[in-house]
C-alpha cells in the first residue's frame, strides 16, 4: 500500500491540444514525476496545458479552452504553448486568459514553469487554510497584515553591453524607477548585497557563466529566493539547459520589446505577494498557536489545522506526506541523558528554518517533532526528512547551563497519508513507524 501511495505525480497537468504531440509530452512530464492527460481522463487537474503550437491563434478560441478547464477545476492554472512566430497583437489577447511559453520541441523549460506555478499555488493555498484555522480557534491570537507594497519596480540588468541589453533597457525603463546594469556576476553580487531588487535579468554569455552560478545561488539564498530572474532566449529549446543550471524564468529574445514589460511587473508584483505571505506562514502565533519557546506548532492547532488539511487533501486528490523526528542526545558523557531544553529549542527553531514556508512544524512530545508537507509525495518528504536530519546532526547545540555542548541524533520515520485518514489516524500511523524504525536502528546498531 505505501508503495503505491509513494508513486502518487507530483501534479496533474490537463492537456487540450493533438493526440500525437500529447504522447510527446508525455515522455517529458512522466520523467519529472507528472501525469498528463486530456480532461476526459483527469480529475481536479493543478495545471492546463492549453498547446496552441501549429495552429491559427484565436483569443476567443483560447478564452472558451480556459473557461472549460476552470469550469472542471477553480483552482486550475493556465498555461497556453505558442509558437515563438506568433504576433505582438495575438500574444496580448492571449496573456489575458493564461501565461504564455514560447516552445517548440524541448519541454524543460515548460515543465520549470510548472513547478514555478505549483510552488505559487502552494504557498497561497497554505496561507488561505492557515487564516482559516486562526479565525476559527477560540484563542487570543494576531493576524499579520498580507498587503505587498506599491513601490516603483527596481530591476537588476546583469551582463556584457550588447544590442540585447540595450533592447532590455529600452524595454524596462518606462515600468522601473530605477534600472541598474552591471557587467559581471561579481558587480551583480555586490548590487544585491547593497540594494533589494524586485526582479533581474541576467544575460549570460554561455552554460559556464558565473552568473549561472550566482542563480544557483540566489535560489537557495532566504533574501533573494522570491526575486524572479529572466533569461532572454535565441533559441526556445536551450531553456531546457538553461533551467537545468537553475534558470526559472524565460523570454524570446525577438519578444523583448512587446513582451518584456508585462512580464517583469507581473512576475515581480507576484514575488513580492509570494514574500507577503511567507511573512504571514512565519508569524502566525498566539495564545495556543505556538510554543512560545520553541516556535513550533502547538497540539491544538494541529488538531485544528491537520483536519482542515486532511478534507483539502480529499477533495483535491492530492497526496500529503508526514515526518516525524525523534531528538535524542549524540553523547552519552556530557553529564545528562538528554539534551536540555535550550537545546531543544534550538532544534525545532532550526527545523522551522530549512522547511518550506507551507509546511506545518509540530511539537507532539518533549522530543518528538511532526511536519506536516501537503501536496507532497512520501518520495520528495523522504529527501526533505534527510536534508533535515543533516542539519540538525551537524549543528552542535548549546544545553541549558550554556557549559555544556550537544551533538543531536534525529530518528526518522516518513509516510503519505492514504486517503481518507483522519489527522488523529495519522498522527498514530507516524509515531508508530518513528517507534519501529527507531527499535531496529537500536537492533542494528547493537
Amino acid at each position: 500500500m505505501q508503495d503505491s501511495i509513494g508513486a502518487q505525480p507530483k501534479a496533474r497537468i490537463v492537456y487540450v491540444g493533438d493526440d500525437e504531440s500529447l504522447s510527446a509530452l508525455t515522455l517529458f512530464f512522466s520523467d519529472s514525476g507528472y501525469e498528463i492527460g486530456p480532461l476526459n481522463q483527469l480529475k481536479n487537474g493543478d495545471i492546463g496545458l492549453i498547446d496552441l503550437r501549429g495552429k491559427r491563434v484565436s483569443s476567443r478560441k483560447a478564452q472558451s479552452i480556459a473557461a472549460v478547464l476552470r469550469k472542471s477545476s477553480p483552482e486550475l492554472s493556465i498555461l497556453m504553448l505558442v509558437d515563438p512566430f506568433v504576433d505582438d497583437t495575438a500574444r496580448k489577447a492571449l496573456r489575458r486568459h493564461g501565461e504564455l511559453v514560447v516552445a517548440t520541441t524541448s519541454m524543460n523549460g515548460v515543465i520549470e514553469r510548472c513547478r514555478q506555478i505549483l510552488r505559487v499555488r502552494n504557498i497561497a493555498e497554505e496561507t488561505g487554510e492557515r487564516l482559516k484555522t486562526l479565525a476559527t480557534l477560540n484563542r487570543l491570537n494576531e493576524f499579520p497584515p498580507i498587503s505587498a507594497t506599491t513601490a516603483p519596480l527596481k530591476v537588476l540588468v546583469a551582463g556584457e553591453a550588447s544590442p540585447l541589453a540595450l533592447n532590455i533597457l529600452n524595454a524596462l525603463l518606462p515600468i522601473c524607477e530605477q534600472c541598474i546594469c552591471v557587467f559581471s556576476a561579481g558587480q551583480a553580487l555586490r548590487a544585491l548585497e547593497s540594494a533589494n531588487f524586485d526582479a533581474a535579468m541576467f544575460l549570460p554569455k554561455s552554460g559556464s557563466d558565473p552568473l549561472m552560478s550566482l542563480v544557483r545561488s540566489l535560489r537557495r539564498h532566504p533574501k533573494h529566493a522570491n526575486m524572479p530572474v529572466v533569461f532572454p532566449v535565441d533559441d526556445p529549446d536551450s531553456c531546457g539547459d538553461l533551467a537545468l543550471r537553475g534558470a526559472t524564468d524565460f523570454i524570446f529574445a525577438n519578444h523583448i520589446a512587446t513582451d518584456l514589460g508585462p512580464k517583469i511587473q507581473v512576475a515581480a508584483r507576484r514575488a513580492r505577494l509570494m514574500m507577503t505571505m511567507r511573512k504571514f506562514l512565519q508569524a502566525c502565533e498566539g495564545d495556543g498557536i505556538r510554543d512560545p519557546s520553541s516556535g513550533a506548532f502547538t497540539a491544538t492547532f494541529l488538531a485544528e489545522h491537520g483536519a482542515r488539511l486532511c478534507s483539502r487533501s480529499d477533495q483535491t486528490g492530492r497526496g500529503m506526506s508526514l515526518i516525524a523526528l525523534k531528538i535524542g542526545s549524540a553523547s552519552q558523557f556530557n553529564g545528562e541523558a538528554e539534551p536540555g531544553r535550550r537545546a531543544l529549542h534550538q532544534a525545532a527553531r532550526l527545523i522551522n528554518r530549512v522547511s518550506r514556508a507551507e509546511d506545518v512544524v509540530c511539537r507532539i512530545a518533549t522530543d518528538i517533532f511532526l511536519i506536516l508537507m501537503p501536496a507532497t509525495t512520501e518520495h520528495h518528504a523522504s529527501q526533505a526528512a534527510q536534508r533535515i536530519q543533516g542539519v540538525l546532526e551537524n549543528t552542535v547545540f548549546r544545553s541549558n547551563s550554556e557549559n555544556m555542548l550537544y551533538g543531536m541524533t534525529v530518528a526518522l520515520a516518513v509516510r503519505s497519508r492514504p486517503e481518507g485518514m483522519r489527522v488523529e489516524e495519522c498522527v498514530a500511523m507516524i509515531l508508530s513507524s518513528l517507534r519501529v524504525d527507531a527499535d531496529a536502528s537500536a537492533s542494528g546498531g547493537r
